[in-house]
């Protein structure tokens, strides 16, 4: 359940910098093209949690965050599949 949660929350959060970037001014090519740039920008941040999970060292240390390390990258990644998603959407 806090792996939908988080991601809700990382879209919403995305969707509002884009809203505060766009009041003051700065003017995007298209929303498409800002949403799939926020998506390659996750999955890059999936691929990078995944590689820092995959270290041995790293793996074996206990965590006693709410959400699992493991976790992160699926959340990156159900962030990415959402943004393309909607940018396929309304185009």
């Amino acid at each position: 359940m806090h792996v939908i949660r988080w991601s809700v929350v990382l879209l919403f959060l995305t969707g509002a910098l884009m809203w505060l970037a766009a009041v003051t001014g700065f003017e995007p090519a298209s929303w498409q093209y800002s949403l799939r740039m926020a998506g390659g920008i996750y999955f890059l941040l999936a691929l990078a949690a995944s590689g820092v999970m995959s270290i041995p060292s790293v793996h074996r240390k206990a965590s006693s965050s709410t959400v699992p390390r493991e976790d992160w990258a699926f959340i990156f990644i159900v962030c990415t599949i959402s943004l393309f998603g909607i940018s396929l959407w309304f185009d």
